[in-house]
């Protein structure tokens, strides 16, 4: 509990302040590149903790992990740009952002949406194990060639994020993984058909993460730290409830393919609240255009 409080303070504030480092219009690009971390930490740091946990000991993973923590607060006191503090508020004013219905919307989406992610990943070895019959030691090989499509989904939306409205590209990308979460479903038990689904799924649910904190940043002018700290709280809700709701039809005894169907419907339930925040926006914005 205490190693994940943390967690979402960083990425918050990391998203904010790599938004306000980036040259205009590239914004959504700084924030991907920033989480790239997150993708490159999938890719090489949880093979090599596990690593060293099976040949050594648990408590190296731990030491190597203090280890990198303590070079990252080295790193950020040495060349992190200085900033200056942005208009200060205190914890009541920053609750207003609970006050909008724009920012519930982007709650739903996050919550929801992203979900389908998380039904995916979280039984992502026993579909591959049980549905596409590979061995138990190929898995590792293959969540590291997911790790690739994340890495290359995450730059993929920052660009679609900074070329497009963020409020569209999130909702094209939450459709495109519905019908890539289908598609999973169908075509696992087909090992080439299986490692392919697996690196497009990986890219399309990473590649969403750059235009939503863009659509949490633009929506809470004022208290932007705040809104994407509760825009990772969301997301780890939707880490509960994609793992949560995604064992239910296999508790039930249903095949591994049946997690996919549970996150075609969550990602949907997302799109719906991606498309009526577009509604919810065109409309405000007529209003304001309208003569007083």
């Amino acid at each position: 509990m205490l190693s994940g409080l943390p967690h979402g303070a960083f990425f918050g504030v990391g998203a904010v302040v790599a938004s306000r480092l980036a040259d205009k219009g590239k914004e959504a690009q700084a924030v991907s590149i920033m989480f790239a971390g997150l993708t490159i930490a999938n890719l090489a740091g949880v093979p090599l903790g596990t690593f060293l946990g099976n040949h050594l000991s648990w408590r190296y993973t731990f030491l190597l992990i203090g280890a990198i923590g303590l070079i990252t607060l080295v790193s950020l006191q040495l060349w992190m740009p200085a900033l200056k503090a942005g208009k200060k508020e205190n914890l009541a004013q920053q609750l207003t952002f609970f006050r909008s219905a724009e920012s519930w919307m982007i709650m739903l989406i996050i919550a929801v949406g992203t979900g389908g992610l998380f039904c995916w990943i979280s039984y992502i070895s026993p579909l591959l194990t049980e549905v596409s019959g590979f061995s138990r030691d190929a898995v590792p090989y293959i969540l590291a060639f997911a790790g690739l499509g994340m890495c290359a989904g995450n730059l993929l939306g920052g660009r679609l994020a900074d070329k497009f409205s963020p409020s569209w590209t999130v909702l094209s990308l939450l459709l495109s993984m519905s019908i890539s979460l289908i598609f999973v479903a169908l075509l696992s038990e087909y090992k080439i058909l299986a490692l392919g689904m697996t690196f497009i799924t990986g890219a399309l649910a990473f590649s969403l993460v750059a235009p939503i904190q863009m659509l949490v940043i633009q929506s809470a002018r004022g208290s932007e730290m705040f809104a994407a700290a509760v825009a990772q709280a969301c997301f780890n809700v939707s880490n509960a409830l994609g793992a949560y709701l995604g064992g239910l039809p296999i508790a039930a005894g249903y095949s591994f393919t049946a997690p996919e169907w549970v996150g075609v419907g969550m990602a949907l339930g997302g799109a719906g609240f991606a498309a009526a925040l577009i509604q919810f926006k065109k409309r405000t914005s007529m209003q304001q255009a309208l003569p007083l």
